[in-house]
Order: structure tokens, then C-alpha cells, then sequence
């Protein structure tokens, strides 16, 4: 998906949420889709860019992903909340301590008229999983046992028609989450030659590449009839012509603008009912890696967290927040399990006093990736941490970043995770395990550990979030890290029309729009 690595800037989509009451396993017999009153028949929506590939297999993304999560369809979903509630199929069990999971599907039609069938299930992911389907989503087969092209994919068996058997070779509670997203959306294996049928709400109808694309309600869908019946996207690389589309009408929802041009826009007082700032699974955080910043002790790393205004931060560095909110939680609010925490305030009085007793140097070095957004985050976190704490704070921009990191070669540092599928797995198993590849930390804590390994076996929402919620509690209250900001992702939207932004890697759903 879009974003793998640290640091990674891929602009996954979700809703500004806090998470602290999330609900248990979904009812699997619960409606998957809530009842439509919308009066908006048609949308016309602007992108920057045209969508890459229309295959569940090869989505990798973000204009992709939301189109192609309207025309295709895991056997889960996501409901507003990140949550995972039927969609394919309409109920489920989990046995044998999390290891198996038994889907039932619903009577359900692909977009050609074909019935779905659980062996479909077993075809698509064959075929992403073959060589020559060339996939990046491999990875995502991980619960099942299988990374990499080629893999043989165990483990899973259609017993029916209507029953599809995932037994998986350790229990992994993101399962039902990853089951929501490509690759494991299903098509139409009856249809060759690179014509794809889903099972969504809307049918392509037209696609002209790099210039639009239409597609209108589908007709057989197995959910509530879709109020907006059709939606037209054109496709405006240019940035000022995009925003003129939207501001002279011609458009309902358009996004990918710059901060400057958002700041223009909000200048207008009647313009700012129109911007929607909707937080993306991206993350930005202080690091104090244990052995090259071993020097860092607890007093140390809390003083530097009080030296820091997260609020100034996001406004001089993020043009006026534009792009990002000041973090209450390391897990952002695009991914499930995300809390408004209580994290360390802005105190620089005792940020000083605190060096000051701590006995702590005069130099300060921060180091972090040549990003041309990092680097003003940096410049002003240097000016915060010298006002504030009376020391010096030497820059160092670093062009082999991942590199030093991995190597352990630097104390304090910027980071920025971006999470591929919103679950806290991603965050969290990534950042702080021990011997994580992104573990830049390098934190190795045996609780940390055990709450990780937790979350992942539980078979119960609850469970599992509450385990990863502790897990990172842990780290947050040694200031091991200290969470900066989240991104957001501007969206603007046409005055009187509701658009009922949602969690995850996915903004919104056109049959939800009002």
C-alpha cells in the first residue's frame, strides 16, 4: 500500500477520530451498511491524480484505493469507528485460540451478474500471491503465512459455496481489518483479458485515462440501493485550476491542494465551512534511540517533552495546521485504538529546571531525514528546545537516514510512520518491538513485548486494543517518544453537502454522502 517504511509520506485517508470507547467484535449478523436518505443523486469529485490500476491485486495507491473501495469488496469492511462488520460475508467464527476462522457469505452478485462464491475467495488470492501478477500487496497475506511472490497460500479452503475455512499458522487479530482492503478484495474470476467486476455499490462505466472516469450505482448490490446513483471524477494535476473548479461550483469535493493555497482559502471566513480536515494514519514523533541516546534519562527525555509546543509546532511548520494536528497519541487518529491521551504539556519552565538539575549538557544534537516538511519541523523545534531549555540545539539534516537509524547512530531523532491498513498492529508491532526493522528506538522491553503479543493472539476487539493501548502506554510514560503531530489530508466540500467522513485508509463513501 502507500506507506512501508518510517517516514514514508503516502497520503492514507481517515477521519480526525479519538477511538477511547471503541466497541466490541462487530455482531457479525448486524446490517454491513447503514440506511441511505440522501437527496444528492449525482457527485462530481476533482483529483489530482487519475487512478493507477483499477485490479484488487495491484492497488497500492491512494486515488486507486478510493475508487476501487466503491467498486470492490473484501469479506469485511470498516465502519466508522475502524471497527470491522460484515460486508461479503455476513458472519463468522473464531476458533481454536484465534488460529481459525470460518466465513459465511452472504447471496451476493459481482457488477457481470456471476454469484460470489467462498471459492473465489481462494482464486484471488492465488492469483495475487503468483509471480506473474507482479502484486506489491504480498505482505499482506502475512497472517496467512505467505510475504512474498510465489508463496503458496495454506490454509485456506472453500468447504462450500457459502463457507470459507482461514486457518492461519499463528493467531493475528488483524485479520478481520486486513480482510477490508485490497488485496483481499474480490472480483469475478470468470472475466479475463484485465476486465475486473466487483461487487461494490457503483460499476465503472466509463474510464478515460488521465482525464476521468464515470460510474453509476449498481443496480444488483446486495446492500441498501445507493441514493447517489452516479459519480463523475475528472482528473486536474494543476493545483489552482482544481481549486477554481471547486470555488466556481463546477465541483462537489475536491482535494491534494498545498498548505499556502489552503491558508488563501481559509482567509475567507466563507470558505472555512467548506474545509474539512480529515486526519490520514500518518504519524511524527521524537525518538531517543537507547543506545546511541543512551545519555537521555527519564528527566532528560520528560524536560524535552515539556520544551515542546505542539500547537505552535503545527501552525509555523504545517502552514497554520493545514496539514497536520498536534498528537495526543502516537497511534494517530486514523488507526483503531487511537487515544486523546494526557500526553506531557508545554511547561518550559520546567523543562530548563529539569536539565538544569539533571546536569544535562549544553549541546543538543537532532537529527532527522532531508524531507523539506521535516526540516521546518526541525528548524522549530530548535528554536522551542534552545528558548525553552537555555541549550543549544545543533541541526543535523541526514541524507542516509534509514541507514544511521538502523545502525543505531542517533540519539535524538524525527521520525514519521505511516501505517498501510488501520489497525494499531501496524503502528505499534512496527515502532516498538523488540528486533523490529523500524524499532529505531531500539526499545527492547519485555511488558512492552507481552501486551504486543496479546494484542495479536486475542480473538476480541476489546482485547485486542486494550492490549495494544497498555503496550504503548508503556513507552509514552518513560517518554521513550514523545508523538509530535498526526497528518491530515484537506478536503474541500461544497456548502449544504455532508460528507460523513470516515476512519482508516479510506475518507469517505460516496453512498453515505447527504
Amino acid at each position: 500500500m502507500v506507506g512501508r517504511a518510517s517516514c514514508a509520506v503516502g497520503l492514507a485517508l481517515a477521519l480526525l477520530l479519538s477511538s477511547c470507547n471503541l466497541p466490541g467484535l462487530p455482531a457479525p449478523s448486524a446490517s454491513a451498511t447503514p440506511a441511505n436518505t440522501s437527496r444528492v443523486s449525482h457527485l462530481q469529485l476533482s483529483e489530482a491524480e487519475d487512478a493507477q490500476t483499477l485490479d484488487p491485486a495491484l492497488i497500492d495507491d491512494p486515488t486507486s484505493l478510493a475508487i476501487g473501495a466503491e467498486i470492490f469488496q473484501g469479506l469485511t469492511r470498516l465502519d466508522v469507528t475502524l471497527r470491522p462488520v460484515p460486508a461479503l460475508a455476513q458472519s463468522w467464527e473464531i476458533t481454536d485460540s484465534g488460529r481459525a476462522y470460518t466465513f459465511h457469505l452472504r447471496a451476493a452478485k459481482y457488477q457481470s451478474g456471476a454469484t460470489v462464491q467462498a471459492q473465489d475467495a481462494v482464486t484471488a488470492w492465488k492469483r495475487a500471491l503468483a509471480p506473474k501478477t507482479a502484486s506489491p500487496l504480498t505482505t499482506f497475506f502475512a497472517p496467512l503465512g505467505a510475504h512474498y511472490p510465489g508463496d503458496a497460500l495454506n490454509g485456506v479452503q472453500a468447504v462450500d459455496q457459502k463457507t470459507l475455512v482461514v486457518r492461519l499458522p499463528q493467531p493475528d487479530s488483524s485479520l478481520l481489518t486486513r480482510l477490508a482492503l485490497p488485496p483481499y478484495w474480490l472480483d469475478d474470476p470468470g472475466l479475463n483479458g484485465g476486465v475486473s467486476s466487483g461487487t461494490g455499490p457503483y460499476r465503472l462505466d466509463k474510464w478515460n485515462r488521465g482525464r476521468g472516469l464515470h460510474l453509476s450505482a449498481f443496480s444488483d448490490y446486495w446492500g441498501p440501493r445507493p441514493q447517489v446513483r452516479g459519480v463523475d471524477i475528472e482528473v486536474e494535476p494543476d493545483n489552482p485550476k482544481r481549486l477554481d473548479r471547486f470555488t466556481s461550483g463546477a465541483v462537489d469535493i475536491a482535494h491534494g491542494f498545498t498548505g499556502p493555497q489552503l491558508l488563501a482559502f481559509a482567509r475567507d471566513p466563507k470558505h472555512l465551512s467548506e474545509l474539512h480536515k480529515v486526519a490520514n494514519t500518518r504519524t511524527t514523533f521524537l525518538g531517543f534511540n537507547t543506545v546511541a541516546g543512551s545519555g537521555y534519562g527519564p528527566p532528560d527525555r520528560m524536560a524535552i517533552a515539556q520544551a515542546i509546543d505542539k500547537g505552535r509546532l503545527t501552525d509555523l511548520a504545517l502552514y497554520g495546521s493545514m496539514l497536520g494536528a498536534p498528537a495526543t497519541d502516537l497511534v494517530p487518529p486514523g488507526v483503531a485504538g487511537h487515544l486523546d491521551r494526557p500526553l506531557t504539556g508545554f511547561d518550559p519552565i520546567s523543562a530548563r529546571t529539569g536539565l538544569d538539575q539533571a546536569g544535562f549538557p549544553a549541546q543538543i544534537g537532532l537529527y532527522f531525514s532531508t524531507n523539506s516538511t521535516v526540516g521546518r519541523v526541525a528548524r522549530d523545534l530548535q528554536d522551542q528546545i534552545s528558548s525553552a531549555t537555555g541549550r543549544t540545539v545543533n541541526l543535523h539534516p541526514t541524507g542516509d537516514f534509514f541507514n544511521r537509524a538502523a545502525l543505531d547512530q542517533l540519539p535524538l531523532f524525527i521520525d514519521t510512520w505511516s501505517a498501510d491498513f488501520p489497525y494499531p498492529s501496524d503502528v505499534l508491532d512496527n515502532l516498538l518491538a523488540s528486533n523490529a526493522q523500524f524499532n529505531n528506538l531500539r526499545l527492547t522491553d519485555s511488558q512492552v513485548d507481552g501486551d504486543l503479543a496479546a494484542a495479536k493472539a486475542a480473538t476480541t476487539w476489546e482485547a485486542a486494543i486494550k492490549a495494544y493501548q497498555h503496550a504503548e502506554e508503556i513507552v509514552l510514560a518513560d517518554h521513550r517518544l514523545i508523538p509530535l503531530y498526526s497528518g491530515v489530508e484537506p478536503y474541500l466540500v461544497r456548502s449544504g453537502l455532508k460528507v460523513p467522513f470516515s476512519g482508516g485508509t479510506i475518507a469517505y463513501r460516496w453512498e453515505d454522502v447527504r
